[in-house]
């Protein structure tokens, strides 16, 4: 059986914070939609944070 992750409060907290900042990422895009600019920049900052979880270093996120 899996032995349970250590620091899971720590990883949710984190994990709660990137859930955060997609969620600004978009609202920001979608309250510019008109503006490609912002639109385009919006989109960049949703896939940064995407590559960053779906890499998955987990190690990295509780330092």
């Amino acid at each position: 059986m899996p032995q349970a992750a250590p620091n899971t409060v720590k990883l949710d907290e984190h994990l709660l914070e990137v859930v955060r900042a997609l969620h600004g990422a978009v609202k920001q895009g979608v309250s510019h939609s008109k503006d490609d600019k912002i639109m385009d920049t919006a989109i960049k900052d949703c896939k940064e944070i995407l590559d960053v979880i779906l890499e998955g270093n987990v190690k990295e996120w509780l330092n």
